[in-house]
This record gives C-alpha cells, structure tokens and sequence, in this order.
C-alpha cells in the first residue's frame, strides 16, 4: 500500500459520537451550488446538548485550533464562531468548522460549510467544501477525531494532522502552472475537468474540448517533446540552425570526458544526459579530480553523460507559447550566506522558515531540501553540513535555479534584447515546440547573445509557469492567459450546448422529442435518460442512469455537438448533477405521490422535493435560458432564484403568472383551446394543434401536454425554426 491510501485510510476514534456513513457530491447538489463531502454524524448522547453545556469545552478547542478566531460563522466578523461555542452550539456544527480549519492551514482553503438536521433523531449533515477529494475525507476524520478527543480529554496532535494534509495536497492539487491555467479558464467561463491525478485535464466539453497536460497540449508534438527531452540533440538541431550553444560532448567514458576538458582548456559542466531538475549536475569543473568525482556521481542516474563548457554568466529563463516569446525571468537557485556563527545546515534551517517558504511547490516559494544535489556540491567545496560558514562567504545549495528546488526569479521581460527574443522563438520553431521554456546562460539579457559570448544550453517541454505568473522579484506576468488564448482564441467556441431536464414525469419525452429533433439538423447528440446513455444514437450504458458520472462521460466525449441530460432528483440528492451550467434546463412539474423522494432522511416535505429540483432550475448560465411550469406553485417559486433568462409554459391563458410574464417582456408557450402558442408581449403565434401530435393519443396523462409545451419553448429558444419542431411532434 502507498503511503497516500495509507493516509487516506484514517481510522476513526472510538467516542460518545458515531459517523454513520461519509459520501461525496461532486456537483451542485441539494445542499450547496458546488461539491461537498457529507459526514452524517450521531450526536448520541449528546444530542440537544450545547457546548456551553460541556465543561472546558471553550477553552479546550480555541487553546488546540486558535486559528478558528478567523471563522465569521453567522455572526459576520472575526471571532463569531468561538461567540457561537460560548453561547452554545451543538457539535456537529464544531466539527464542520474544524473540517474547514483544517484543510485551511494545509493551504486549501475552501470556506463553506453548513450542518443540517436530518429525520433521524440525533443524526446530523455535516457538510463541507473541499479542493481534494481525499484532503476533504481525512479533514472531516481528522476534526470527528478531534472533538471525540476534546470529550473524552484525550490527547490529539494537530501539527501531524496538518502534515498529512499537506502532504496529500503536494500529490493531489493540481501543480501551480496547471492551477493558473484552470483559473484563467475559469475566467473565460470554459469548463474544465480533472481526468487523471497527474495533471491532465480537459478544457472545453464535446468536439470543442481540448487536453492538456501541465503546459503541454495535445496539438503539442511529440516529436518535439522527445526531442528537447535528449538534451545532446536538441543542442545538436540548434547548433545546425544557427543558434549558439556550448561545446559538449555526450559519453559513456570518463578518458573522453577528460580529454574534452583538456581540449578546450575551460571549466566544464557535468550532467546526466537525460537529467531534469538539475539533478546530478556539477558545475564550475576545473580539476580532473573533481571531473572524475562529478562524472561517477552522474552516471549513478543514466549510462551517459553530457559534458560541457561552462558558460559564465547568469541563467534566464525565457518562456515561448504559441511560438512567440512572452515573458523572461532570471532564475537564482537556492543560496546561503555565512555569519561565522551557524553551520551550513542551521543557515539552511534558517532559510527554509522565511516568510513565503513551504513544502512543495504551491507556495509562493520552495523550501530547500537537503538532498544528494546540495551534498555534492557541499563536496566539491570541500564543506559539511555541520562546517560554519565563514562571514560572507556565498554558497549555492543547487545548480538550478529551478522554483520547486528553492530557487528565486526576477522579472527581466523588458530588458530582453530583441535578438534573443528571436533566438527564443527560432529555438522553439526549430524544434516544432508549441510551449517551450528556452533556458540561456548570458552576462546580461539586454546584449544579443553574440556580443557576450550567451548560449542557450537547455529547452523545456512542459515549462513551469509559477516563475512568470508569481515570480520572486518584478512584474507578474499571466501567460497562462496566452496558453489559454493558444488554445482557445478569443471568439473560439469552448463548450457544446447543454440541456437539462428535471420533473416528477414526462423527463424521458422532453430527452426524446429534442434528441430527434437535433439528429434530423445533423446534431451529434449524447444523450443520459432513463433508456441508457447514447452517443450519435448508440447505446453504450443501460444501467445506474441516477449517477452524474454518466453526464460526465457524455461531456468528455470528443464527438458529440450537444449534450441532452434528463436529470433526476435522485442524481441531485445521492452525487449532485454532472456539469456546471446548462444552457437550457426545464422543470417540468412535481407531484406528491413518490413516496421514495422521502427515502432520503434530510427530505421530509414536498418543499424539500421542490428545493431540490430547483438545482437544475438555477445551475444555468446567465445568457441561457430556464424553462419552468407556470401552472406548478412549487416550480413556479423557482423562478425567484434564477439568474438566467425565465421561459414559462402553461395549459392555461388565463395563469396570472403567464400573464405578468408576458407583460414584463417575457416568452410563454400556452395551451388554449387545443393550440399550442408562443406567446411574448405584441406576439402570438400559433404553432400546433395538440390533438395533431400522436403521443396525446397514446399516453392519457396530464404529464404529456407538460413535455410537449416544454419540448416547443427549449427547441424555440435553441433557434429551431417552428417547421422542425411541428416535424418532431408529430
């Protein structure tokens, strides 16, 4: 087992209090607009008991978490939850904002969270956000742990609760290149999903969806990512177009090594030829004892190894996307400066506990690690980690000035010459590489390379983004917002159309009436009802269509043109929907006579039904368009919550929520007297007679004449023309 599963299987305390089951929603569902992780925890004995009813309970949590003085709760300013404990709360609503604590001094901070009663006596929804999955269920764990502890006075170790969580955090969270791209995607209103843990995902849904992973995308080539992963080639395709290089050599034996330092009499570089990282890299060779030393300890990593002049100057990282340069950082790896008092590893010490500094890369800076690398390099200076460092002495502790190991950028965009632009771009032209991280040795970026003796020594695939968007020093620079302009320009389409429909019955006849009616316009559809999941009219899956991953396959899919989604309460309630925002949804109706809506212990009335539904009602996109029945008080009542375009439909003319809909400007679709009209103020024209449409006479049920006014206003609204929709109903 790896140590995350390890992790990850927390064992809960034994306590007063009993968790009866932990689930996640993964979209807006009943209980919130976004994911949760729901603990339904039993109170037992201490049902209806408030903490200020417990003994020391105040004083025991603010003295273990005193963070929690930062959490409003619903008083609305600092220090309104401990209020809320001292007036007395009951402890699922502590264990909610300790769950939330928790995550937020790993670094995740999520901020939401609600606790709910439910029909069982003594059980409670404890509910809450998350930014991983796993990080979300140990938190929740780790804060039940917690307050059991508090009750039995038994001790509980936050800090190693907050390792684990960071930990978790380095492996899961999307790296920090990755992040900033979702969120500049997220800015454009694109959608996105995590499709594996190893950074890739997918921007876009349907055939307009597009892959990425870290900053490599699917229009990338592979040719050019191998290539610039061999580092002796990639410098041997420069040298051919032109572009300066070092002198190197790639080899398997330390003679040739030797007798390349001899030749061209200048310190040299040693690296391992499929290094990344700087790893095993010794720099500023100028004895064949220490080239012997650097040349055994690169081979422990690969057969060969490059060798190479050393170039003097400094290392700048200039960043190519779309193959035009944007941006340029000077990278500084990790340093300490000798006192005369510490050892190098107190300096370290010392370093690593700046403000800013933290483990793994998702701060704004990398603590150093004390690796076999910094070892090395100790070595060749004839140094330990227990030596002091002499007053003023300056000893880098990595031979890359790489963020994740440590390093520091500066912004130098501005100071790049235009001829080194151009190298820049020649470069990742050269090798065909779309994102290219084009890293020079020079004396100063603002010179052409060939006044001062630059040389481009390396190129990156998949460069880091973090050194240009937030670097140390200088202008923060969003190329992820060029990535993202790479890969969708601005009047680019980015998602396919989505309808969604929810009601007690008739969903499966809307699903029917617009799949068949968009096939006839050449639509590739998939499509999630009841009958199964389709894509283009083939069936793939029949079962467990209550489950938003069907949803979520249909919107991966890189075929379809729209996606058709019947979606039922029992989706909302046991994982929440699968998609964002529709672009068109529609509540049929709600009837009272289903009798498992209330299978559910948190859904006691038909208001709770309603609330639930309503989900599909609000989760639309503002220009978009919710489709509601007029006739239906509980769906009605939805349309206060909408940010959307409302479109109402109904069997009676005479509906005063019709009426005052149509007066301010609003769209209708009525019934009077067997015609079907569409219906907007100083408009109404007649569709179809309903006795004309042949399922009327096949099904004898209210519930029909609800999803053939519902199926006409979401084609209308789509722009069909009325001479398709009248095909497809009859």
């Amino acid at each position: 087992m790896n140590v995350l599963n390890k992790i990850a299987e927390y064992p809960l305390f034994e306590g007063p209090l009993k968790i009866e089951s932990i689930n996640v929603l993964t979209g807006a569902n009943y209980f919130s607009g976004g994911p949760v992780i729901r603990f339904r925890l039993n109170l037992g004995k201490y049902n209806e008991v408030f903490t200020n009813d417990i003994p020391g309970f105040y004083e025991k949590l603010k003295t273990a978490i005193p963070s929690l003085y930062e959490h409003h709760c619903s008083v609305g300013e600092p220090g309104g939850f401990f209020l809320r404990v001292q007036e007395g709360t009951l402890l699922g609503h502590v264990m909610e904002h300790v769950s939330l604590e928790l995550q937020a001094l790993a670094g995740m901070d999520v901020g939401f969270g609600k606790t709910r009663i439910t029909k069982k006596e003594s059980v409670y929804n404890v509910l809450f956000r998350f930014l991983d999955e796993t990080a979300g269920i140990y938190a929740g764990k780790a804060a039940f742990n917690f307050v059991n502890c508090l009750l039995t006075n038994k001790h509980f170790v936050i800090d190693e609760v907050i390792k684990k969580l960071v930990f978790i955090r380095e492996k899961n969270l999307l790296g920090p290149s990755t992040q900033a791209i979702v969120n500049e995607a997220e800015n454009r209103k694109i959608p996105y999903f995590r499709l594996d843990k190893y950074n890739q995902v997918q921007l876009g849904t349907g055939k307009y969806r597009k892959i990425i992973r870290a900053t490599t995308t699917e229009d990338t080539s592979l040719i050019a990512v191998e290539t610039a992963d061999d580092k002796y080639m990639t410098t041997s395709i420069l040298k051919e177009a032109g572009i300066p290089v070092p002198k190197r050599i790639i080899t398997d034996n330390l003679e040739k090594t030797l007798e390349f330092y001899n030749t061209i009499q200048k310190e040299i570089v040693i690296k391992p030829a499929e290094g990344y990282q700087g790893k095993r890299v010794s720099i500023q060779l100028d004895n064949e004892i220490k080239i012997e030393n650097a040349f055994n300890f690169a081979k422990e990593f690969g057969d060969e190894i490059i060798a190479q002049e050393y170039i003097p100057g400094n290392l700048y990282r200039l960043i190519v996307i779309d193959f035009k340069f944007v941006a340029a950082v000077q990278l500084i790896p990790a340093f300490i400066t000798g006192d005369g008092i510490n050892t190098i590893r107190v300096l370290i010490r010392n370093l690593n506990n700046e403000p800013g500094r933290e483990v793994g890369d998702k701060g704004i800076l990398s603590k150093v690690k004390i690796d076999e690398d910094t070892r090395k390099i100790l070595q060749l200076n004839d140094l330990l980690l227990n030596d002091i460092l002499e007053k003023g002495k300056k000893i880098f502790l990595k031979n890359s000035g790489n963020m994740r190991l440590g390093g520091t950028s500066h912004d130098v965009t501005q100071l790049v010459n235009p001829f080194n632009r151009f190298i820049a771009e020649r470069t990742s032209k050269t090798l065909n590489l779309n994102v290219a991280g084009v890293d020079i040795i020079s004396k100063d970026i603002g010179l052409p390379l060939t006044e001062n003796n630059g040389k481009v020594i390396e190129v990156n695939a998949a460069p880091d983004f973090r050194m240009h968007f937030n670097p140390t020093v200088g202008i923060k620079r969003q190329v992820q917002k060029q990535f993202v302009n790479m890969l969708f320009p601005q009047e680019a389409k980015v998602r396919v159309p989505i309808f969604s429909v929810t009601g007690s019955k008739g969903k499966s006849l809307v699903v029917n009436y617009i799949d068949n009616c968009l096939k006839k316009l050449n639509s590739k559809n998939g499509v999630v009802s009841k009958n199964g999941l389709f894509v283009s009219g083939i069936c793939l899956k029949k079962e467990d269509m209550n489950n938003s991953e069907n949803q979520l396959i249909i919107l991966k899919d890189p075929t379809i043109d729209c996606a058709i989604f019947e979606t039922p309460v029992e989706m909302i309630l046991n994982t929440g929907i699968g998609y964002e925002y529709a672009d068109i949804s529609i509540v049929l109706n709600l009837y009272d006579d289903k009798e498992d809506y209330y299978e559910y212990d948190h859904m006691r009335d038909i208001d709770d039904v309603a609330y639930a539904k309503s989900v599909v009602a609000e989760e639309v996109y503002d220009d978009g368009f919710t489709i509601l029945n007029a006739d239906d008080t509980f769906v009605f009542e939805m349309s206060d919550r909408l940010y959307s375009k409302l479109v109402l439909f109904s069997k009676n003319k005479e509906n005063d929520n019709i009426k005052k809909h149509i007066q301010k400007g609003g769209l209708a679709i009525i019934l009077d007297n067997s015609e079907i009209f569409i219906v907007k103020k100083g408009s109404n024209k007649k569709l179809i007679n309903i006795n004309e449409i042949p399922v009327t006479k096949e099904i004898k049920e209210n519930y029909v004449t609800d999803s053939i006014l519902a199926s006409a206003a979401a084609l209308h609204v789509f722009g069909v023309d009325d001479k398709n929709i009248i095909e497809t109903l009859t």
